[in-house]
């Protein structure tokens, strides 16, 4: 099964109709560029009809197709009644585009107009579940003036469906003609891939763009694109120990909300304290390890360690950290997860290579911007939209956020990423409210949202697209994934993995045992063959290049980590309950005694 997909242009594409393409070509669509007005209109629009699952054109193109003295504006309106999804985009109160679009839509929409206020929402339609998915029901802004305009309809008519609206007027709606299914989209843009981008998107910013567009082709392709058909999500908690109490977090009060709202927590476990662990609290975390989980916050938690661009110093500071897991574990019996979140959210580029060569599984941050880069980051918005971000050292880096609003977690779970929350203690201060609330609103957005530890959420975590019947592609990031053969046949799975360094790889594993793979164009390629209702694991083992140094760390810095994480404790314990005495001490934390 190929995806077929036509994108009509009249003459000459525009940045609009090439940036559509980019995105198409994304998402790992087939697609071909019809350019009509020069030669046998007629011919191309006929074929293109046959061909295509959906044809794709302007508004603007649209028009001049309409004008064009060849081909009548009648016959030009059957030939895309023909195809079973068309999506005209673009649309603009410019009186050609709306014209073609009144004539597309036999006069139901008589007229579009601008908004002349920003402080307009988009509203998503909660009836229409199959399109707006995660974004279903929601109501958010503010809107883009400058690119957004609304549909006005003539009258009320049954096969019409008004998708997203602002102000009550639509901007992206569908019509239902003879067996096509006719979608509008008014708005005078489609985002870039390739521009430049500074941290995670939110949603509001991209949503007429970019997600309506997405939603258009999801529905239209359905799994024949780039897609990841679980949804999964983690609350993560920063710093604490595992004690009865952390500041305003207690374990078995987190326990009983967990229980009560359904989500997992992963505690973000600072290695320096691996033998100050309660026994009793670690048992309980280990019973219920189906909502509580452990994973690597740093090792020392100094200021910016992990942003340290001395590879030999960061691949020794892993070890250590590795090493207190390791003993954690033996001591306490409690696994952890081989996740790096990254202290302070500081990192360098030049962490990942050891980060790899440990064979962690992944990073976590709330920022994908690297600090020995800074504003040379080169992030686009593509390297966003994916489900990790893959750009440094190939190792996956999964972008978490606080939780603030709930549409940009809507947003990250209709890309196809997880749903990572992150907070600290302070988050429990008035008590547990709060988070049962928003809790209460991610769990809204997706029936199928399964909250668990780190592991089995990145393990599950890649895009997939169907080729044919018994043939599926797919696109990992970590060392480590599963996959599942629901399906009653045989199937062969294409894995591709991209490696900048394919050298670097030490052996791959498919259910414990070697295998054979292949590393072109910078790409990690296997081919498994799965039998029917099975499951297959893919490990890869990656070779460690780095030196260690032998240089041992003096007593005054072990001084300086002993006294930061104390203070950090009394900050945490006893000083956050007063906000005088909080100010001060971090007026003295921040003095270069303490600057780590």
């Amino acid at each position: 099964m190929v995806s077929k997909v036509a994108i009509v242009y009249y003459r000459q594409a525009s940045l609009i109709d090439l940036h559509l393409a980019r995105l198409a070509e994304f998402l790992g669509v087939q697609y071909r560029m019809i350019c009509l007005g020069e030669e046998d209109t007629f011919g191309k629009l006929l074929s293109c009809q046959k061909k295509s699952t959906c044809i794709m054109a302007s508004a603007r193109s649209l028009a001049a197709i309409f004008h064009d003295d060849a081909m009548p504006p009648d016959v030009v309106a059957r030939l895309f009644e023909r195809a079973p999804f068309v999506l005209i985009y673009g649309v603009t109160p410019d009186e050609p585009e709306t014209y073609a679009v009144r004539h597309l839509t036999n006069g139901l929409v008589s007229s579009v107009v601008g908004f002349d206020r920003s402080d307009h929402v988009y509203q998503v339609c909660s009836t229409a579940d199959e399109i707006t998915t995660e974004f279903s029901g929601l109501t958010f802004g503010p809107i883009h003036r400058e690119i957004d305009s609304g549909l006005i309809l003539d009258q009320r008519h049954s096969a019409f469906s008004n998708l997203v609206s602002i102000n009550n007027l639509p901007i992206f709606a569908s019509f239902k003609k003879r067996d096509s299914r006719l979608f509008l989209l008014a708005c005078r843009e489609i985002v870039d891939l390739e521009s430049h981008a500074e941290g995670p998107l939110p949603a509001h910013q991209y949503f007429s763009s970019l997600v309506l567009v997405l939603m258009f082709l999801r529905h239209a392709l359905q799994d024949q694109i780039w897609h990841n058909p679980r949804r999964y999500a983690n609350f993560i908690v920063d710093d604490p120990l595992l004690r009865k109490s952390y500041g305003f977090l207690n374990y078995a009060r987190l326990l009983e909300e967990m229980d009560t709202s359904e989500f997992a927590t992963t505690i973000a476990f600072v290695p320096w304290n691996y033998k100050r662990t309660s026994l009793s609290i670690a048992r309980l975390i280990k019973a219920r390890s189906d909502r509580f989980s452990v994973c690597i916050h740093g090792c020392d938690h100094t200021a910016s360690e992990f942003s340290c661009t001395d590879v030999t110093q960061l691949n020794t500071q892993l070890r250590i950290a590795t090493q207190r897991m390791r003993a954690h574990e033996q001591s306490t019996e409690l696994p952890y997860a081989k996740v790096m979140v990254f202290p302070q959210g500081k990192f360098s580029t030049v962490s990942f290579g050891p980060l790899k060569s440990h064979n962690y599984l992944a990073a976590i941050n709330s920022s994908p911007v690297p600090d020995d880069l800074g504003k040379a980051h080169g992030l686009t918005i593509a390297d966003l939209l994916a489900p990790a971000i893959s750009k440094y050292k190939s190792f996956p880096l999964f972008v978490r956020r606080y939780p603030h609003n709930v549409v940009d977690f809507a947003f990250d779970l209709f890309l196809g990423k997880p749903a990572l929350i992150v907070e600290h203690h302070n988050y429990f201060r008035r008590g547990y409210d709060t988070a049962r609330n928003f809790i209460s609103q991610i769990n809204s957005l997706s029936d199928k949202l399964q909250w668990t530890d780190l592991t089995e959420l990145i393990s599950n975590t890649y895009l997939q697209r169907t080729i044919s019947q018994d043939l599926v592609e797919c696109i990992i990031f970590a060392n480590y994934h599963i996959f599942y053969n629901r399906r009653n046949n045989w199937m062969h799975y294409i894995i591709l993995k991209y490696e900048d360094n394919g050298d670097l790889i030490k052996d791959v594993f498919v259910d414990g045992k070697e295998y054979p793979f292949a590393v072109e164009d910078k790409y990690l390629r296997l081919c498994v063959q799965m039998a029917p209702e099975s499951t297959v694991k893919v490990v890869i083992e990656y070779r460690n290049i780095y030196q260690y140094t032998r240089e041992v760390k003096s007593n005054r810095y072990d001084v300086k980590v002993y006294m930061r994480r104390h203070l950090s404790e009394v900050r945490d314990n006893y000083l956050c309950r007063c906000g005088g005495i909080l100010s001060l001490f971090y007026r003295v934390k921040n003095r270069r005694f303490f600057g780590l």
